[in-house]
């Protein structure tokens, strides 16, 4: 309906004095026919007014037009839920899309997309301007939480029970907050596997993913391949995908600065009895490096403690992968 429609029939309703004049008419003669019929009303409409007029002690308040909107929407998005959807937003940025994908991963919220655009919509928020407006980011600017997030590779020096495994970590550039698991294979499969890990174990939206230049990311052949199923699938997730090209990652400054994100892990070289014994030591490492260690590189703080000087985070005491994801 327009705003002209809208405006009309408006107009065309009764106002309180005219329905006074209706009662006046009825006390009058007496019968309800006659009284519609003069005023142009269903019997229905005045009987609906007269009994509302009665039942408030004939106040003219009681005749005045009311809303036709609903008192309450059981289809209606929780308020809790748009509160989380606000805050989401806020914090990163994102586009309904990814806000979906979040949503779905960290708080167990299943929401269409195009209720998250209506929700943001209705809050204000230019949704047409999300894209355009998302922030590039540099090598040597500040970072955030989750901008750069670098996965490293790494064999276990001794077999586990007759077989190799491969230890899949990947750490904050800006907290230095380290997430690990161990794979049987060194595949796409068990990179996209981990990728999942990486979303749903730290507690803040990912916006680039550094990988080696290995097979299981990427294309070797084809420098930057943007066809492999990794990339494809961690773009599907709302995730831009580096790959250093050959000639940076055989430098040494492509090294060094890696140096500064990787650590020396002890346990690679240690000998287990089973997988379970082999999980439950990095789950300690973990929590000891990201809890208690400090890192020179971020002024001598823990990963946690760097967290938590971001508003958001001030509350989290500890930070555990397993428990997290």
């Amino acid at each position: 309906m327009s705003d002209e429609i809208k405006k009309i029939s408006k107009e065309i309703l009764p106002t309180p004095e005219e329905r006074l004049e209706w009662f006046a008419e009825y006390e009058r003669v007496g019968k309800v026919p006659p009284v519609c019929k003069k005023f142009g009303i269903s019997r229905k409409t005045f009987y609906k007014w007269w009994r509302r007029y009665k039942r408030q002690n004939q106040s003219l308040d009681s005749l005045k037009n009311r809303s036709r909107r609903p008192h309450s929407n059981p289809r209606a998005t929780p308020e809790h839920i748009v509160k989380r959807l606000k805050m989401l937003r806020e914090q990163t940025g994102f586009g309904q899309k990814r806000l979906q994908l979040y949503l779905a991963i960290w708080y167990g919220i299943d929401i269409a997309e195009n209720t998250i655009w209506k929700i943001l919509r209705r809050s204000g928020v230019d949704m047409k301007g999300t894209k355009s407006k998302r922030r590039k980011i540099k090598l040597n600017e500040p970072l955030f939480p989750g901008d750069r997030i670098v996965l490293f590779v790494k064999q276990f020096e001794k077999e586990i029970r007759g077989h190799k495994y491969y230890y899949y970590a990947a750490a904050d550039e800006c907290t230095h907050l380290r997430v690990g698991k161990i794979y049987g294979r060194h595949s796409t499969l068990s990179a996209l596997d981990f990728i999942q890990h990486v979303i749903t174990s730290l507690p803040f939206p990912i916006h680039y993913v550094h990988t080696p230049l290995d097979n299981v990311f990427t294309s070797v052949a084809q420098s930057r391949s943007k066809t492999h199923a990794f990339t494809q699938n961690v773009r599907r997730l709302g995730i831009k995908h580096h790959v250093p090209t050959r000639k940076q990652f055989e430098s040494d400054l492509y090294f060094e600065r890696m140096k500064k994100f990787d650590s020396a892990d002890g346990f690679l070289k240690l000998s287990f009895n089973s997988v379970v014994d082999a999980e439950r030591t990095i789950h300690n490492y973990l929590l000891d490096y990201n809890n208690k260690q400090p890192r020179i590189e971020i002024q001598k703080l823990t990963p946690l403690q760097k967290l938590q000087q971001f508003e958001q985070f001030k509350e989290l005491t500890e930070f555990d992968p397993l428990r997290q994801s």
